[in-house]
């Protein structure tokens, strides 16, 4: 059975992260995998710090997956060092496998994650980034606030490190954008549910990997989220979290 593999910060709570991640590999078809990168404390209302697993053991666990599991892509997440981050890179630079990045620089309760030099290293060897707005501005060095803008910024990310780019995220007025201008609609999501920019981006994986063309994989990956989103449920005090 063909595994997609997620290397991303854990989530005890299970909102997002590796959990949310594996949810969604196993309801799309495959066998999921995962590498640690990151142990965050945190629930549905708090985020109170988060521990780094070395580089070492991220590129150990990597080698232990590829030693033995017919990967068929890859999905990365949270990833808060640039050692880190260049583990990974080197470990996967030459599997020719659908690689999606999601990069992951501050939460919604404003606490911060990593630095978008982090990012900058693994966009070099990933096929698709999804950054939100926040994140593109970031790494684009403008300001994203409409689909005008928005688009420069993935024209900007694309040449830069010549991954395709897809701009999510409630920012844009409920519309996904492709770095080619192709706009989603998938319209505003009432209130904050927790885990939608990993469902998405591993589900976009998941369907490169299935061998969907680009554009095919983000309407279907849009279409999953907004399902999970309908679905959410209540698993704590503060926020819903998307049900695959």
């Amino acid at each position: 059975m063909k595994s997609v593999l997620t290397i991303a910060g854990l989530d005890p709570s299970g909102g997002a992260g590796i959990l949310a991640d594996v949810r969604t590999i196993r309801a799309l078809g495959f066998h999921p995998s995962s590498v640690v990168t990151v142990i965050t404390f945190q629930n549905t209302c708090e985020i109170f710090g988060v521990e780094v697993v070395d580089a070492d053991s991220i590129r150990r666990q990597i080698s232990a997956v590829l030693n033995d599991l017919d990967l068929a892509g890859i999905k990365i997440g949270l990833v808060c060092s640039e050692e880190s981050a260049r583990a990974i890179a080197d470990s996967i630079s030459d599997l020719e496998v659908p690689k999606v990045l999601d990069p992951v620089l501050k939460a919604t309760v404003g606490f911060e994650f990593s630095n978008v030099r982090v990012y900058e290293v693994l966009a070099e060897i990933c096929d698709v980034v999804t950054p939100n707005a926040y994140e593109a501005s970031a790494m684009s060095g403008i300001e994203v606030g409409d689909l005008d803008s928005a688009l420069k910024a993935c024209r900007i990310i694309r040449n830069k490190f010549g991954c395709n780019v897809v701009v999510t995220g409630g920012s844009l007025g409920g519309r996904d954008l492709i770095h080619d201008g192709t706009v989603i609609e998938h319209g505003m999501i009432r209130g904050e549910v927790h885990g939608t920019g990993c469902v998405y981006s591993t589900a976009l994986t998941c369907y490169l990997a299935k061998g969907l063309e680009l554009r095919e994989a983000c309407k279907r990956a849009r279409e999953f989220v907004h399902k999970a989103v309908l679905n959410s449920v209540e698993v704590g005090r503060c926020l819903r979290v998307v049900n695959v």
